[in-house]
């Protein structure tokens, strides 16, 4: 199911990537070409491990394909410590599978590499008690569970679910039949994720929470969904800028005047906030004369007050990210707050090798 240069029962992931339009049609078909041999390596953690496809499409792709529910980057970075130890460290490791939390109707929400109703009955079987499968790509849940267990590098798992053989127990009907069409497990867990925090700590303690998330987040995406999660609440526009080439070209914003961020490009030779943030690798308001100045400040909400912080990584100005006026607290507490999130991307970069 899924793997490079094997043949699946079911549709083929690839097919399922280019009808999604998650994937390139070249692109895929280079991949295939390229890793002939690799036949144990799953397509979709190859395309995720090479920056090629997001992780949550890759997710969304095989819930299609096996008709389980995904699990999302956010759920797998949001789960229920307390559940991790309702399996037995040994089938963690054999049957490369996570529990991630309680379903609203109490059964243990369970993401595996492989979900098969076999594999639901002999985890129920082990454990005691019901469980709800959900699929993610392989190579972020191994990591997970090698993190969380203290696996062994080499200590590698078995390449395929259990049997009926191996379980002992009797299945009704069709045990290869999917659970149900695809979905995520946002509906199913008791206590879902959503994007945005709805209710949120305040001041230092939300900054302080938002810190912990991005140094325990297990992709720099997720890390800079943790990062805007928090922007959105403190400042009242963002722009992520990318260095390069001499610019600082966009790549992500929030904010009423920042829909089309892709079209930004602001030369790093020209004065602005930007350029002091970046020559000066550091956090500052510090505000010149310009007007490519006032265009940003413009773009970010008509901002009177914006702030600029340099994220550093390798020893270099890997991006900056500029913020317009403050939504509490004054322009001082802002500088400090956004050098501590700027600090903590630079981390997440200098960890994920943006570039």
């Amino acid at each position: 199911m899924g793997y490079l240069g094997g043949v699946s029962q079911k549709r083929h992931i690839g097919e399922i990537l280019l009808m999604q339009e998650t994937v390139d049609a070249w692109l895929l078909t280079q991949t295939l070409k390229l890793h002939p041999g690799a036949s144990k390596q799953r397509l979709v953690s190859v395309l995720v491990g090479r920056a090629q496809l997001d992780p949550d499409d890759g997710a969304m792709a095989l819930s299609e394909q096996l008709g389980y529910p995904a699990a999302l980057q956010r759920h797998l970075e949001r789960r229920d410590p307390d559940c991790q130890d309702q399996i037995p460290r040994e089938l963690v490791q054999r049957w490369v599978v996570l529990p991630l939390g309680r379903a609203r109707d109490h059964k243990l929400v369970v993401v595996a590499r492989d979900p098969t109703p076999i594999l639901a009955a002999a985890l129920e079987h082990a454990t005691k008690q019901q469980v709800t499968l959900a699929v993610t790509p392989e190579i972020h849940l191994d990591k997970m569970i090698r993190s969380i267990y203290g696996l062994a590098p080499d200590a590698a798992p078995v390449t395929s679910p259990p049997t009926i053989s191996e379980t002992g127990i009797s299945l009704d009907g069709d045990p290869m039949a999917p659970a149900g069409r695809a979905r995520t497990i946002s509906a199913i867990l008791n206590h879902a994720a959503p994007e945005l925090p709805t209710r949120a700590p305040q001041g230092s303690d939300r900054v302080d929470r938002t810190l912990v998330d991005i140094d325990n987040a297990i992709t720099l995406a997720a890390a800079e969904r943790f990062a805007f999660a928090y922007t959105a609440l403190r400042w009242r526009a963002t722009l992520l800028l990318d260095v390069s080439d001499g610019a600082g070209i966009g790549r992500r914003g929030q904010g009423p005047r920042l829909q089309s961020v892709d079209a930004i490009v602001l030369p790093l030779a020209s004065p602005s906030i930007v350029q002091i943030a970046h020559d000066g690798a550091t956090a500052t308001n510090s505000m010149p004369s310009s007007a490519i100045q006032q265009r940003l400040c413009h773009l970010l909400d008509d901002a009177t007050a914006p702030a600029a912080a340099a994220i550093v990584a390798g020893g270099a100005v890997r991006a900056v990210i500029v913020v317009g006026d403050p939504l509490y607290n004054g322009t001082r507490e802002s500088v400090a707050d956004l050098a501590r999130l700027a600090d903590a991307m630079g981390g997440a970069y200098e960890r994920f090798a943006r570039r």
